[in-house]
This record gives C-alpha cells, sequence and structure tokens, in this order.
C-alpha cells in the first residue's frame, strides 16, 4: 500500500526514546517514611523499586501487576505495618510479598486464579485482597504468611479498591457485573458477619473509599450530583443505622439511614484520589479540570489550599513527613514520582524532558450537535503558513477514557514530524460529569463518531496553518473502531490507522475476556434481545463504503480484544477490493509496549500519512530503501 520511504525520519529517535522511557506508575512511603516503594514501567514491563533517599534498589525483576487509570487510582501495592516488606500481585497474578532487604519473594497465593487488588490490615497479620479464586472479583482476607485464604465477600457482585480500618474493618467498592465500577457501584463495609451496604443510591458511581485515621469516619468520592466529589460517612453510625446487608434488606433501629456529608466539591471538575494525612487532620484530593489534574490539600471542614495549578496530571497522592508526594507527568516528562508540596521530583528515575522537540499541547473547544466537545491540541508552529499543516485527528480509546495533559508518545511524535493533533474527548469520556461519560450509551457510533468526524473541522477553525482539507485519523482500541466507523461513515479523513480495535461486536463477545463481554452488555445491551444495537455498532458494517486506505495493526496475545477481530475486518476489506494493509506483532497483548515494535508500527503509520496527506520532506530527510517482503495481508 506503500513504501517505507515516505516520513521524514529525523522523529524517529524521538519516538524510540519516548516509547522506552521509565513510567512510574504508582508510588507508596514506608510506614516510617524513610523509603519510597514505587511501581515503574519500562518498555510495557512493570516492576517495584524502592527509594531510601540513597540507593534505588529494584525489589523485583520478573514483573508485577499494575496500572495507572488516571482518576481514582486503586492501590496496586501495599507496605508491611512494620515496613519490613511490601506486598504486590506478581505478573501471573499471584499475591506476593518482597523484602525490602534482601529482595526475597514470597508468593502466598498461586496465580491459578489472579489477585487484584490488596491492602495491609493495621496489625499486619492479614491482607484485603480482590481475587477471582472465589468468583470474579471477589473480596477475601488472606494470611500475611499464606497460610489460610478466606472469603469475605463471594456473591453477585465486583468488588474493588478495600481499605482497612483502624478496627480491622475492610471499607470497599462493590458493582453489579455489567456496571464495570463505571456506572453504579455503592460502598460496603465487611467483616466475617457478612457485607453491608452503606450508600449505593441508584445511579450513582462511588469510588476511592479512604477510612480516616483516629476516627470512625470513611471519606469517599461519588458523583451523585453530577459530578465526582467527596464525601465523609461515619462508617459505625451508617452500618447501625441506615446500611443494608448482604441480601439488600435495610438495617434500622429507628434512626434512620445516615447520609453522607460532601466534604469536597468544585464546580464543573471532578474531585478524586482522597489521602488522608497520618493524623487524620488534613485530606489531599486531585481535581481534574479542563484536561489537567492538580492537588488541592483540605481539612476536615473543607477549607482548601491550592497545592498545584499546572497543566499537568497528577494523580494516587500520598503523604510524606507532612508533604503531598503524588506520580505527575506532562506532555514533555513522562510520569515521575513528585513532591507537589516542594515543587520537586522525589526518586532518582530519569525524566528526560522532550519539551525542546515538541509543541507544547492546548485545549479547545467547539460545537458538536448540542455539546460542547473539549480536545487537547497540538498545535501548528508559530513558523507555518496558512493551510500549509495537515490535521491528524486522535481518537482515544476505553470508549469510557479520556485525553489530557500528559506524556503521549504517539501523538508527540506525529506532532514533531509537523502534523497539527487533535485528541477530542468526544461524548462518553470521562472528566467531563457522569451525564457526558453516559451520553454515547446504546448510541455507539452515534454522537461520539459525529464528535471525532468533527475535531478536523475545528482544528481547521482554531488554526489558520492548519488545512482541514488533509486530514487523517487513527486510534486504538476503542479508537480503532472509531477510526474505521470515521472511514466508513463520511469521507471527512484521507487515510486512517486502526490499532487493535473491535470491528464486529457480535463476533466480539464470543472471543473477549470477562471484562469486554461486561462492557457490551452495559453500553449495547443483551446480545439476546438487542443484537441490533450490536449490529448497528459494528464498523465492519459499512467496510463496502471505505474509499480511503486503512492500516490495521494488531498484537497477537490480545485476550480484551483477540486478533481475530482485526483478521474478520481485513477478510472484508479483501472482499470489497478496499486499500489496507495488515500488520501484525507477535508479543503484544491490548497494547504496544516493546520499543521496537511501537517503532515499527507508528513509523509504518507515518509513512502511510506522509504518502496520502502530501507530506513530502524534500529536504532529503527521508530515508529510502528496497521495499521488504512483508509479513502482512493486504490488497
Amino acid at each position: 500500500m506503500y513504501r517505507r520511504d515516505m516520513r521524514d525520519t529525523s522523529a524517529d529517535d524521538l519516538l524510540a526514546a519516548m516509547a522506552s522511557a521509565d513510567a512510574v506508575v504508582q508510588a507508596a512511603p514506608s510506614p516510617d517514611g524513610d523509603s519510597v516503594a514505587y511501581a515503574k514501567s519500562r518498555e510495557g514491563r512493570i516492576d517495584l523499586w524502592c527509594w531510601d533517599g540513597e540507593t534505588d534498589t529494584r525489589l523485583t525483576s520478573e514483573g508485577i501487576t499494575a496500572q495507572r487509570y488516571g482518576r481514582g487510582d486503586p492501590a496496586w501495592f501495599d507496605w508491611h505495618p512494620d515496613g519490613g516488606e511490601v506486598a504486590f500481585v506478581d505478573a501471573d497474578g499471584s499475591l506476593s510479598t518482597v523484602d525490602v532487604d534482601t529482595g526475597e519473594v514470597t508468593a502466598l497465593t498461586t496465580a491459578d486464579e489472579p489477585d487484584l487488588g490488596l491492602a495491609y490490615g493495621p496489625d499486619g497479620e492479614e491482607l484485603a485482597v480482590v481475587t477471582n479464586r472465589f468468583s470474579r472479583a471477589s473480596l477475601a482476607l488472606v494470611a500475611a504468611d499464606g497460610s489460610r485464604v478466606e472469603a469475605l465477600a463471594d456473591d453477585e457482585f465486583l468488588y474493588q479498591d478495600p481499605r482497612f480500618a483502624e478496627d480491622g474493618t475492610v471499607y470497599a467498592v462493590r458493582a453489579r457485573h455489567r456496571d464495570l465500577f463505571d456506572y453504579e457501584a455503592a460502598l460496603v463495609r465487611a467483616d466475617r458477619d457478612g457485607v453491608t451496604e452503606l450508600f449505593g443510591p441508584d445511579g450513582v458511581r462511588v469510588q476511592n473509599v479512604r477510612p480516616r485515621p483516629g476516627s470512625d469516619e470513611v471519606a469517599f468520592v461519588h458523583d451523585a450530583s453530577g459530578f465526582d466529589a467527596v464525601a465523609v460517612l461515619d462508617g459505625e453510625s451508617a452500618a447501625r443505622d441506615g446500611g443494608s446487608d448482604d441480601d439488600g434488606d435495610d438495617i434500622d433501629d429507628g434512626d434512620g439511614r445516615v447520609e453522607p456529608e460532601e466534604l469536597y466539591a468544585v464546580e464543573g471538575a471532578e474531585v478524586a484520589d482522597p489521602a488522608w494525612s497520618p493524623s487524620g487532620k488534613s485530606l489531599a484530593v486531585t481535581v481534574t479540570e479542563d484536561a489537567a489534574a492538580n492537588v488541592h490539600v483540605l481539612d476536615r471542614d473543607g477549607f482548601s489550599d491550592v497545592l498545584t495549578d499546572e497543566r499537568a496530571f497528577h494523580t494516587a497522592p500520598r503523604w510524606l513527613d507532612g508533604d503531598v508526594i503524588t506520580v505527575r507527568d506532562t506532555p514533555h516528562r513522562p510520569p515521575t514520582v513528585r513532591n507537589a508540596s516542594a515543587g520537586e521530583r522525589v526518586t532518582p528515575t530519569a525524566a528526560p524532558d522532550f519539551g525542546a522537540r515538541i509543541p507544547t499541547p492546548e485545549t479547545i473547544t467547539y460545537q458538536s450537535g448540542d455539546r460542547d466537545v473539549q480536545a487537547v491540541v497540538y498545535p501548528p508552529g508559530p513558523e507555518s503558513g496558512d493551510d500549509s499543516v495537515p490535521v491528524l485527528v486522535k481518537a482515544h480509546g476505553g470508549p469510557t477514557s479520556f485525553d489530557r495533559f500528559r506524556f503521549d508518545h504517539r501523538a508527540a511524535y506525529f506532532a514533531a514530524l509537523g502534523y497539527c493533533v487533535v485528541l477530542p474527548n468526544y461524548r462518553g469520556s470521562d472528566a467531563y460529569g457522569r451525564e457526558f461519560r453516559m451520553a454515547n450509551d446504546r448510541d455507539w457510533g452515534g454522537g461520539d463518531l459525529e464528535d471525532v468526524i468533527g475535531a478536523a473541522d475545528a482544528a481547521a477553525a482554531a488554526y489558520d496553518a492548519a488545512d482541514g482539507d488533509r486530514a487523517g485519523i487513527y486510534g486504538g482500541s476503542g479508537g480503532g473502531l472509531m477510526t474505521v466507523n470515521a472511514l466508513g461513515n463520511s469521507d471527512r479523513f484521507r487515510a486512517g490507522a486502526a490499532f487493535y480495535g473491535v470491528y464486529d461486536y457480535e463476533t466480539f463477545v464470543d472471543d473477549t475476556d470477562d471484562v469486554g463481554w461486561q462492557l457490551m452488555k452495559r453500553e449495547l445491551g443483551d446480545l439476546s434481545t438487542d443484537v441490533e444495537n450490536y449490529r448497528d455498532a459494528s464498523p465492519i458494517r459499512t467496510v463496502p463504503d471505505i474509499e480511503d486506505p486503512l492500516l490495521v495493526l494488531h498484537g497477537e496475545d490480545d485476550a480484551r480484544v483477540p486478533i481475530s477481530q482485526s483478521e474478520q475486518l481485513c477478510d472484508e476489506l479483501d472482499k470489497h477490493g478496499k486499500r489496507y494493509e495488515f500488520r501484525r506483532y507477535d508479543g503484544e497483548p491490548h497494547g504496544f509496549g516493546d520499543r521496537e515494535n511501537v517503532v515499527d508500527a507508528y513509523t509504518r503509520v507515518a509513512d502511510l500519512f506522509a504518502k496520502y496527506l502530501a507530506v513530502d520532506p524534500d529536504d532529503g530527510s527521508s530515508s529510502p530503501h528496497e521495499p521488504e517482503e512483508p509479513d502482512r495481508s493486504s490488497s
């Protein structure tokens, strides 16, 4: 479909360097505050490290399970109260510990049914764990020596983010399977006598349950107002006077339901990630607004100070010697452990500044139907002439994700090549309130697609140098299907690149994992009664209408979206004589992490756009070579 000599190759080294840069996922100070354990990703592999102020020690070498979601991060590892070891879930799903002095790793559980989240009890004798051992995302207690695993909650719900109160009671979040903690979730309290729901109104999502030190209170986040806000509830009183038991029956001694007190909200913004100081007097939170997440600190009465105010993304605040540390990244720097109070880096992890080679992104807002849609944009350079810069639209995945001021090597690479790169937060995106997050339910490929297609026009209207007539589109997962949808439902784009997307929902439900299946049920309905929703939302149905070239890329080891989806799409493209190319990547799961694969994939995409968007690096910076014999299917 194209030669491998079309692009300007001067930014290939930038792509390689950004793709392989160390990125911190989460950090946790030790109980005595002398050390910080942190999870660090390197080319898609995550391991635990420990910084004691002088020495940076790698604690694991076989990988751990951890992800940086953005807002509302659950705890992926935890310190033993005596500070001697850190508990984590290894890459295979076994609950394990590592001795921070010797590096000895001990498996507490087997990986037959993986564990998903954890927290030590106050005395260190047991851990609360979310596990698939009993049922998917059930809640269990594990003895600290691994000698006992006992279910606290093995029922029809999914559990998440367990935390111990000082009296040994476990607080957690639970949701119905099809809600997946995204649509509706409740605050629960669990012990060996059962599970009590403390707060769970219909159509409300609860996150981030955090017991307050020295108190019966628990802070948590919910979106009953339409935006996430922090509330406080007396857990002991709520369980006694207003909760419901694990059968859903009200528990009421006559005093009535104990309602939570709203502690902190910011109009039009999402407040999350609450973290109590060790004394319980202060609470650090993140506030997500206008594609950035900053840190605020408040007292128990809700009086607050703004700790950071920058175009950056802070997550998972923790307290260290009276200061607040977070994981923070910017469009120019990868995620690092940051002292938000002092404004300096905590750990010695290398954090190169790529700002000299990457434009600084900004935001624009445009009208799409009856909606205001915000997009992050890497704008044309100041030297660009009118209509001189092609536009690339990147559709994010999820679909309930969102693009923000963060480290994004893919968008940065294309921006460095001279494109105006637009990242629209289309309807269905998180961080813009509950109503917007649910705006594409049962309407995939409707208003959300309209928002994505409109992004190219919005960029052209916002920047004189942006040439909206020369537009391409790319994206992964939900963004992959959006790319194919855009090509099949409009003539807005000249070329597209689709990474590991879903293209036929009717067949997807047969091959995906449980999370993918439950997501389909929530968004599209029950297959037996709503099959037309699945068919209408499937991009494969519009393949006959695609007139522009498409590059399809997929990892062989993808469990969330099996490669059979791309194979099926390419069969249909071939059947209708469309221009396409299919690239397979051995060993890659859902998302590409290996540097060699990242560079291969995105330089191919750059060649595609260089050809079809008429970007000709006539200064000799392209690097022509003989076409290889490709390992691909192609028409």
